[in-house]
């Protein structure tokens, strides 16, 4: 791994995909793959599930429930923050990238379809087909399904090959954003 410099804004990456096809579990293993390379690798979920502070009746969740538009609770070890926003549609990515994920070498985002970042679409033929809902975006820079999908502008990745789904990531992402 190369040594990336930590005030450095964070690469990012948005991975899209129907329900079931195993956006998740395959981000588990890129994140994992990429932290035992040394890269610090920071994750976004998008969910259209309402989201609370803590546990009902703890202390940040009383800040909130009392009115409180943002809450921060900070231990030894982990931060969380939770604030109001009216909709994802008004998320800046590049506010969040150099506020929360200053030091990461990149951020992985589970959803956010609507975001102007480069995309990488998943499809499994049992999980909804492998028609690809993302075909035509200009920041879709890779597919991965599995099985093969003609007339793709894009390089294709088997679905189950996270280590090559990895150093795609690595190569077309990480190092391209450090100009390495």
């Amino acid at each position: 791994m190369i040594k990336t410099k930590s005030d450095k804004i964070p690469a990012v990456v948005s991975f899209l995909a129907r329900s079931g096809t195993g956006k998740t579990t395959l981000l588990e293993k890129i994140i994992k793959i990429l932290s035992q390379k040394g890269y610090k690798v920071s994750s976004i979920k998008h969910t259209d599930h309402n989201v609370s502070a803590d546990k009902e009746g703890k202390d940040s969740w009383r800040h909130k429930n009392a009115g409180a538009f943002s809450t921060m609770l900070i231990s030894k070890e982990k931060i969380s923050f939770f604030s109001d926003i009216e909709t994802s549609a008004d998320i800046n990515i590049d506010l969040l990238k150099s506020n929360f994920f200053k030091g990461s070498d990149i951020v992985i985002v589970e959803g956010f379809k609507e975001l102007g970042i480069k995309k990488v679409e998943l499809a499994r033929k049992d999980a909804g087909g492998l028609e690809l809902r993302f075909k035509n975006d200009p920041n879709l820079i890779l597919v991965c399904a599995d099985e093969p999908i003609s007339g793709l502008s894009v390089p294709q990745i088997n679905i189950n090959d996270a280590e090559k789904i990895s150093d795609f990531i690595e190569k077309e992402i990480i190092l391209t954003n450090y100009n390495i």
